[in-house]
């Protein structure tokens, strides 16, 4: 089974990159992992799809904003993503993407074969090389999260 580990943002508007830097922490502990590919991406919408397809199974990391305290874990699916703002009109969300990709006859993970593993972010409008100290905290529990979704993969 392909297992894809996927840290998303942008490594220049503070805490929006926190998917990024989850993703390279995670890497640090296993990027000898059998089967799981851990990768990092500053776009959405269509381009996720070169990233998903071939893989069995998926955690997307990403920032999102719902009103929580900052560094909050949120665990999601697909199905249970909030609307999204996109950066042009002609931007598209996942589950979009993911229709379309299918469509087109892409080997994607299903749905229920996704899990979005957002991180509740403070500011993600001031350019930043540098995260919030709450979202500098959150990157420990989140790699934790990512290790037991890694756990559970192995067990499926």
């Amino acid at each position: 089974m392909r297992s894809l580990v996927l840290g998303l943002g942008n490594a220049i508007l503070g805490d929006d990159a926190v998917g990024l830097r989850v993703a390279r922490a995670v890497a640090e502990r296993w990027s000898d992992a059998e089967g799981v590919t851990i990768a990092e991406e500053e776009r959405g919408g269509l381009a996720l799809l070169e990233q998903l397809t071939g893989f069995d199974r998926a955690l997307l990391i990403d920032a999102i904003q719902t009103g929580a305290p900052a560094g909050t874990l949120h665990h999601l699916g697909v199905d249970s993503v909030p609307t999204q703002r996109t950066a042009t009109a002609h931007g598209i969300n996942l589950r979009m993407a993911l229709e379309m990709g299918r469509r087109s006859g892409l080997s994607l993970p299903a749905n229920k074969a996704i899990a979005i593993l957002g991180i509740e972010a403070g500011d993600v409008l001031t350019f930043a090389e540098t995260l919030s100290p709450e979202l500098e905290l959150a990157i420990p529990p989140a790699v934790e999260a990512v290790r037991e979704w890694l756990r559970h993969e192995e067990d499926a």
